[in-house]
């Protein structure tokens, strides 16, 4: 699997929709590359939830 990447959470906007490759507005997971990984989302909550699930299942946590 590739190297995990950074995400964060955008809010794209209608009149931003072409700069990301995407359709419709809403909240999206983008990588440090600028690459629209997930979405879209209804609210900054799910988007979050979906960064740390992805980042959860890429990088699995150790044995404490």
């Amino acid at each position: 699997m590739a190297t995990p990447k950074d995400l964060i959470a955008v809010d794209v906007h209608a009149e931003d929709v072409g700069d990301y490759n995407i359709t419709e507005p809403g909240w999206y997971a983008v990588d440090d590359g600028g690459k629209v990984v997930l979405g879209p989302f209804v609210s900054l909550a799910e988007c979050d939830r979906a960064i740390r699930d992805r980042l959860q299942y890429i990088i699995p946590k150790g044995p404490d």
